[in-house]
């Protein structure tokens, strides 16, 4: 959808299904709606239609000394998560996010859990 900009209005429709919110008045609902429409630009539908950006830099101050731990213990995911896990980096991977490294260009790892949202 965004080959065609950000305000294509299949664009706008999908993202207004997108957004969440509680009941409302229909006055507050409108204007929900044109806060939506106004800054459509600022909404991504997939991980490709993000871009990088230019106006800042992101710089993390860690003295030189400074020892990472190199191996993680593993634990087994679920099904689902694997499934769920192995196609976000696939789709990562393929938007430029990440990339494949050797194992010799590891600088630092940590476990990444994947915790069930609370309803």
């Amino acid at each position: 959808l965004t080959e065609k900009g950000p305000f294509y209005p299949p664009q706008v429709k999908k993202i207004q299904e997108l957004v969440q919110h509680g009941p409302l008045p229909e006055d507050k609902l409108q204007h929900l709606k044109s806060i939506v429409n106004e800054f459509t630009n600022t909404f991504a539908l997939s991980v490709q239609e993000v871009r990088p950006v230019d106006f800042i830099k992101f710089h993390v101050d860690i003295p030189k000394d400074t020892i990472f731990p190199l191996k993680v213990n593993q634990r087994l995911l679920t099904q689902a998560q694997k499934e769920y896990y192995l196609s976000l980096l696939d789709e990562f991977e393929a938007a430029g996010i990440l990339r494949l490294i050797r194992s010799d260009e590891v600088r630092a790892v940590h476990p990444t859990i994947l915790a069930q949202k609370a309803h």
